[in-house]
């Protein structure tokens, strides 16, 4: 029973530190596209609307960033050891309240996507169904959290 508990740990850690090597490779990526953004809006080379849409980007692949570090130091609570100094709302008691800080993160980065996608749109592209599959997705997050939180109170 002691190697199956040490397995999932060892399986934890693994994917915890993933995780956060992802978490740190986006924001890496993040930095340098954020270098690149603010180099073309002090040349004045770029549109108001592009400014728009790349300021949109790099937020969004922020947040990303944030939201895969959240679920980095998740995974480690649930399958290797509770973290002691993290604040209150950052501590992983079970896989739903995980699941919920997720939701919380991902729906904010959807309307980010879809807004800049909305600021850099040039009337060609069919933004009405991508719109509506990003509306249907956040409605469907927005009412697994309403349920969960009906559950918990």
């Amino acid at each position: 029973m002691k190697f199956i508990v040490y397995l999932f740990r060892g399986i934890g850690i693994a994917a915890a530190v993933s995780l956060f090597l992802l978490g740190l490779a986006v924001m890496f990526y993040t930095l340098v596209e954020g270098l690149h953004v603010v180099e073309s809006i002090l040349g004045f080379s770029t549109a108001e609307g592009r400014v728009i849409y790349h300021a949109m980007g790099i937020l969004d692949l922020i947040l990303l960033s944030f939201s895969i570090f959240i679920a980095s130091m998740g995974i480690y609570e649930l399958f290797v050891s509770p973290l002691e100094s993290l604040p209150e709302w950052l501590q992983v008691k079970d896989l739903d309240a995980l699941k919920g800080m997720l939701i919380k993160i991902i729906v904010p980065v959807m309307g980010i996507s879809f807004l800049g996608r909305v600021v850099a749109w040039d009337g060609e592209e069919n933004l009405l169904s991508y719109g509506v599959a990003i509306a249907a997705v956040m409605v469907a997050l927005s009412y697994f959290l309403s349920i969960k939180s009906k559950s918990e109170n």
